[in-house]
């Protein structure tokens, strides 16, 4: 591309405006695109994006929404779909894309009337006009744009792909909100109270060689040191311009996440990334109940002292209850 590019110095943009300027403009047309965007692959595996509607001061409210709603109804079927979007906190988000409304075969006019769209994004327009302004503008998309991911495999992948040049590709914003699986959560569980090491596989103690090559065959490349969440944490340990990461997470299993999550072994590897201000490095995980009620010692979870040095800081909030979800959603609403 650099040798094929034309300086354009026919153009008053390159001509009479300085760099400074032109830098001016980039931003204000990410500004007015949407700096909040989703990256995400459509069926046909190509990258595609839509900006970003979802705000985390209303709270998740999908599980009282659906409460509310009528059995049966247009209304419950939609915040069912939402209760179990991968897209989790970010259903609004989702709500835009082609995949989604491909998928959405109930009452159309129901979903025009009820349904909300992100507006369109046409950041992209601006890096088609020539490959003088693709060249030029695309460090400043990156530098100024908050790239969203709700799939740990798209997140590595685009990571890979972009995350590798931090001069001409200056990441510096990204957000990360996954419901993920029980395998994945069940990797990092204590197999039995005096085992606080790691997990070497998914299932087995680390009592004998013999087991290595067992649990190869049961779950190949599958351990708490080599799977998605992993590979996304090595990648972000990567990036030397961070200002801004914002994770979100929950499970999908229908247990208690203080009775089957470990989040000092399991977000350990975030001890390796590194934002610039703590307060923009934000960890954002279920609350808690009492110690009474928990499952594990409290060194499992981040709190006081466990947070001691970490380079981030933990929000708490509410999740919907996966269980009371499954029951409901089955018909067990009751009257």
């Amino acid at each position: 591309m650099v040798a094929t590019t034309s300086a354009q110095d026919n153009s008053p943009f390159f001509s009479l405006l300085p760099p400074e300027i032109r830098e001016m403009i980039y931003q204000d047309i990410w500004s007015h695109s949407g700096s909040r965007q989703h990256i995400y692959k459509e069926e046909d595996d190509k990258w595609s994006h839509v900006p970003c509607v979802a705000d985390y001061s209303t709270g998740d409210t999908r599980f009282e929404k659906f409460t509310q709603s009528a059995r049966g109804s247009e209304e419950e079927y939609h915040w069912v779909k939402r209760l179990k979007s991968e897209w989790c906190y970010h259903w609004c988000c989702e709500q835009s894309t082609p995949k989604w409304h491909k998928a959405q075969t109930p009452n159309k006019r129901w979903r025009e009337e009820n349904v909300k769209h992100a507006g369109p994004s046409g950041f992209m327009n601006l890096m088609l006009v020539c490959k003088r302004m693709y060249r030029e503008a695309l460090p400043s998309l990156f530098a100024n744009t908050t790239f969203i991911f709700t799939d740990l495999l798209e997140a590595r992948t685009w990571l890979t792909l972009y995350g590798g040049n931090p001069e001409k590709l200056p990441i510096r914003s990204l957000e990360i909100c996954i419901l993920t699986t029980q395998l994945m959560t069940e990797l990092y569980f204590p197999t039995s109270e005096e085992n606080e090491g790691p997990n070497p596989t998914f299932g087995h103690n680390n009592n004998s060689s013999s087991n290595s090559n067992h649990t190869q065959d049961s779950h190949p490349g599958i351990s708490m040191h080599s799977n998605p969440w992993q590979r996304v944490c090595d990648q972000l340990a990567l990036l030397p311009n961070l200002h801004n990461l914002h994770i979100w997470f929950h499970t999908r299993d229908l247990r208690d996440w203080h009775k089957r999550m470990s989040e000092t072994r399991f977000f350990a590897k975030l001890f390796d990334v590194k934002v610039k201000d703590r307060n923009k490095f934000v960890l954002a995980l279920p609350d808690l109940p009492l110690k009474p009620k928990r499952g594990l010692p409290s060194h499992h979870f981040f709190e006081n002292e466990t947070l001691e040095g970490a380079p981030f800081v933990v929000e708490r909030g509410p999740r919907p209850n996966n269980w009371r979800v499954h029951l409901m959603a089955s018909g067990l609403r009751g009257p």
